[in-house]
């Protein structure tokens, strides 16, 4: 049998006078594609932000291949595999795209392992 990739189970999570993700659950396997659709407002980057550990859930579960975790940074997301691209990103017009890039690594590479 084999174990999906990511579940999310009861994700809740609530911001002053608004309600952005009630009970959410999602089971994405290895290989698999999903895509998140709903109006502007519906809870969308809410959800991606909890599973990149840039918010942390009210409340539910998140199961990464099977095994219960929290993901409290993007650091631990990275670690996990999980990858994130911002909606909204900025670049530095100073620094070349290789640095840009490395910007967004966690560990010291070579700058050939980049190239």
């Amino acid at each position: 049998m084999t174990v999906a990739r990511l579940v999310l189970s009861g994700i809740k999570k609530a911001y002053p006078g608004v309600l952005a993700n009630d009970d959410v659950a999602l089971t994405v396997g290895q290989g698999e594609i999903h895509a998140l659709l709903g109006e502007n407002g519906a809870g969308k980057s809410t959800l991606v932000k909890i599973i990149y550990g840039v918010l942390a859930p009210d409340a539910g579960e998140i199961a990464w291949e099977g095994r219960p975790v929290t993901i409290p940074s993007p650091h631990a997301a990275r670690t996990l595999g999980i990858g994130m691209v911002f909606q909204h990103f900025s670049l530095f017009d100073a620094l070349t795209v290789l640095e840009n890039v490395a910007l967004g690594l966690d560990a010291k590479l070579d700058r050939r392992t980049l190239a």
